[in-house]
């Protein structure tokens, strides 16, 4: 019994550590609600068209984002730092960016385990950048 109850104690020590920030998350979308909020075709316009980034992976990075991180994308910026503003290390599930490769190759058949390096890439628009030059990488091939 004592194992048991041991084993369900260590469970929950884990779960809270690789689970996502409360505080840090409500203190990034307080600060992200001062902004105007975009819908996925505004986004998209307002961000993306003019440096020929499809409509698609517009889409994908302002659903899957928001998926990961419990943000409202809608009210994301380019120029938003993934670390020092978003925070997503804090306010993401541990493993998002597996998630964000598994989703990127089921949409786009791309494969970026091996590439994906979010240390390289400080901005939003650092990462629909690389994702972009990833899709053209492919299909030049």
């Amino acid at each position: 019994m004592w194992r048991r109850l041991k084993n369900i104690l260590h469970s929950l020590s884990t779960y809270a550590e690789l689970s996502p920030d409360v505080r840090v998350k409500q203190r990034v979308r307080q600060n992200l609600r001062l902004r105007p909020a975009w819908s996925k075709e505004e986004w998209f316009e307002q961000y993306w068209r003019r440096q020929a980034i499809s409509r698609q992976l517009s889409d994908f990075v302002y659903i899957q984002m928001q998926d990961y991180s419990g943000l409202e994308f809608a009210r994301v910026r380019p120029d938003d730092r993934l670390v020092e503003d978003l925070q997503l290390p804090l306010v993401c599930w541990f493993d998002w960016q597996l998630s964000l490769c598994d989703d990127f190759w089921q949409v786009f058949g791309v494969e970026l385990h091996e590439q994906l390096d979010l240390e390289n890439l400080a901005t939003v628009e650092d990462l629909v950048l690389f994702l972009n030059q990833q899709l053209v990488s492919v299909n030049h091939s």
